[in-house]
């Protein structure tokens, strides 16, 4: 083989390892927060997922775990963030393949939550992920609902 073709090959390939390597330290750290978080005492997720926190800028996401619990979300960063969004305060749930900011996902999904205040929160997440996400958060709305039904007011007929 000739020089050129052998550089071109060397540098296809450090490319490739560059776009591979980071993402799966990144997914074995989640993996080892979320074990943290489940063995952690009191623990009582309902669902806990990988997540990406989207944050200013179009690129910027900060890599964690998201958890459903009783009553709210919390996202847990690898670096010590915490968010927490508790499902009273949850006016809007939103899912797809678009960010807010219009950039296009491809091979994941947006989990965007709108608080009562009006402020969201973006979570970019893998596909089986957000399908988990969709039903949970639906069926929690079915018995919030539900919940709302079965309150008695007096003097209404």
């Amino acid at each position: 083989m000739s020089a050129p073709v052998l550089v071109l090959a060397a540098t296809l390939a450090v490319a490739i390892l560059a776009a591979v390597v980071p993402r799966a330290l990144l997914t074995r750290a989640q993996d080892r927060l979320a074990r943290r978080l489940l063995d952690a005492p009191g623990a009582s997720f309902k669902l806990l997922t990988r997540a990406e926190l989207c944050t200013g800028g179009a690129y910027r996401r900060l890599p964690g775990v998201l958890g459903l619990t009783e009553d709210a979300l919390v996202f847990h960063g690898l670096f010590g963030e915490t968010e927490t969004l508790p499902t009273a305060r949850l006016q809007k749930i939103l899912t797809g393949t678009r960010l807010s900011n219009g950039r296009q996902l491809l091979g994941r999904e947006v989990l965007r939550l709108t608080r009562s205040s009006g402020e969201e929160l973006e979570f970019v997440l893998a596909r089986a992920s957000a399908s988990a996400w969709r039903s949970h958060l639906g069926l929690w709305a079915v018995e919030e609902r539900r919940a709302a039904m079965d309150v008695v007011s007096p003097g209404k007929k």
